[in-house]
């Protein structure tokens, strides 16, 4: 790893392996750092990194790795993925090393369980990425949510992108909690990200702001996502991946679908673990080691007809 500027960067040439990895044209050199090249990235990463948390279920520290060197190993070395905390900063590194203007922040999930379920705000724990260009214009980026767009999408009220069918929008918001009779301060406003879901509905998926956060702050997001019963994680076994072809692919806990913007295609669930594992191979190709059986902690006990 190299270090500039006080903080620790990926090295040219594992940018480079990350560039192969994800199959990007012509990946033996850095690409220019154009809006183009930024769509290239977010696609080219959505459809080949999952967002997975194996390293919950399978490792001896129960726990997703955000270092570089944690990310470097399980993304290239190991071919597995990981989840916005790690995977966003590996965005962040290769949009860094282009040449982009970027900027990490820190996002609060708000996506409700069921359509007109009340808004609530999480904790800062969703890492995106901020891109500004030249011309004025911002864009985010993001390759972590599990379901995340296959393109950045302008930081402007309304914008609007669209892909197999599928639907996000950018749309500036105030915070429902916030209280400006208290100190005084105008309502804390959000830009906030929504799915469209049919039927003229939009559902959001999560809210930031441009402030800027630090390597310091997403260690202890992520210290929380790990290890806190609170947390939507901690006793998860997930493993999602979005498909060139606009399919998702989900396997969380004892079950898998594939999704496409007109809904569920397919599901099986779970009778065995080899079926569990036996998807993971054919649909992630993501195979366990032994290691990795050794610590598994959520096996599927076999259930009977």
């Amino acid at each position: 790893m190299s270090i500039g500027n006080q903080q620790e960067h990926f090295t040219k040439e594992q940018i480079l392996d990350i560039l192969r990895h994800i199959g990007f044209p012509n990946p033996d050199v850095l690409p220019e750092p154009t809006l183009e090249t930024l769509r290239e990235l977010q696609y080219r990463c959505v459809t080949t990194l999952p967002f997975e948390t194996l390293s919950l279920r399978t490792t001896a520290t129960r726990g997703v790795d955000i270092s570089l060197e944690g990310i470097y190993n399980r993304v290239v070395r190991q071919k597995r993925g990981g989840w916005c905390l790690s995977l966003n900063r590996l965005g962040f590194e290769l949009l860094h090393a282009i040449g982009f203007n970027v900027q990490m922040t820190l996002a609060r999930v708000c996506k409700p369980k069921n359509y007109g379920d009340p808004i609530v705000y999480g904790g800062l724990t969703h890492r995106i990425s901020i891109v500004r260009f030249a011309d004025g214009s911002k864009y985010s980026f993001d390759i972590g949510f599990g379901n995340s767009p296959f393109y950045p999408i302008l930081l402007k009220d309304g914008a609007t992108i669209e892909f197999f069918g599928h639907q996000r929008r950018m749309v500036k918001v105030k915070h429902n909690q916030s209280r400006p009779d208290v100190l005084g301060n105008p309502p804390e406003e959000f830009w906030q990200l929504e799915e469209y879901i049919g039927q003229d509905r939009w559902t959001p998926d999560y809210a930031f702001t441009e402030q800027e956060y630090y390597e310091a702050d997403c260690e202890v997001g992520n210290f929380h996502t790990n290890y806190s019963p609170s947390s939507h994680f901690y006793s998860a076994f997930w493993c999602v991946l979005s498909k060139p072809d606009g399919a998702l692919y989900l396997l969380i806990g004892n079950e898998f679908k594939i999704r496409n913007s007109e809904g569920t295609q397919s599901a099986i669930v779970f009778t065995t673990e080899q079926e569990r594992l036996d998807v993971l191979k054919q649909y992630f190709d993501i195979e366990l080691t032994e290691e990795e059986l050794k610590y598994h902690d959520q096996k599927i006990e076999k259930v009977e007809a």
